[in-house]
């Protein structure tokens, strides 16, 4: 992957940001919870600890990539400019991966009262508490404004007008039938915009979906580190690295 110019901030329009984990406060801790209610709910006995980690395990048995026998992780380039796969929706993935971990165990469950459940928990999520004020700020400072995340139109929607946060263009997964982090999903977004990559500022927590996504598809990017977990050597190095949502305020100056 080709090493980006050096970074000017002042060459960035507009700015854009992942949802979940960066401006929706609803990370896996939180999804810990909610299968373990899900188990409580529908009465299942299993270890909860033990289910959780196949839960989220088969994942890869429910999302849209495709993998090699051998390796459970979809190649990086596939997923970066590959063929686009076939979509299916957030909820039928979650369907998919409830399903996985109930066979697992061998246990019975209804799979599709737990998508139904984790749609309407990201439905309600609430913003992390710098999230109005970073982007009333960058509104005041003149930068268009996108929201672009792996979701579902519904609870996207729905997380957003609960939020009241202001977006110029507002696209999902659903909406685009397609995932990060491929460069289509990023290009469609500079589209809407009207603006070129190179003047769009990408901000997400994850070091592949976004800025390794949005790096490859020519954008500047801002990782925003929400966990300890060390960031991983294959993924691209961003632009900008914030602690916390609000230094986008130190990085970007008001636009002329």
């Amino acid at each position: 992957m080709e090493t980006p110019p050096t970074f000017d901030p002042r060459g960035i329009r507009g700015v854009a940001f992942d949802g979940y984990g960066t401006l929706f406060d609803f990370t896996m801790s939180n999804f810990r919870v909610e299968v373990t209610s899900l188990l409580l709910s529908q009465g299942i006995t299993v270890d909860h600890e033990a289910f959780f980690d196949t839960w989220t395990k088969s994942y890869v048995r429910g999302d849209v990539w495709t993998r090699d026998v051998a390796d459970p992780h979809p190649a990086l380039d596939r997923m970066l400019a590959g063929p686009l796969p076939d979509w299916h929706s957030q909820w039928e993935i979650w369907r998919r991966q409830f399903a996985a971990a109930l066979a697992t165990h061998e246990v019975s469950g209804n799979a599709e009262a737990a998508a139904d459940h984790f749609r309407a928990r990201l439905s309600e999520s609430p913003p992390y508490p710098d999230a109005l004020d970073t982007i009333e700020g960058l509104h005041a400072r003149g930068y268009a404004l996108a929201l672009l995340s792996n979701a579902d139109e519904d609870f996207l929607q729905s997380a957003t007008v609960r939020s009241r946060l202001r977006f110029s263009v507002i696209q999902s997964s659903e909406s685009l039938r397609a995932y990060k982090p491929h460069h289509a999903v990023f290009g469609a977004l500079c589209g809407r915009l009207g603006l070129e990559p190179g003047e769009v500022l990408y901000v997400g927590d994850s070091p592949i979906a976004d800025v390794t996504g949005a790096q490859h598809a020519g954008l500047r990017t801002a990782w925003l580190r929400r966990t300890e977990t060390p960031y991983p050597e294959r993924a691209a190095t961003p632009d900008v690295h914030l602690e916390a949502l609000v230094g986008l305020l130190e990085v970007l100056p008001p636009r002329p």
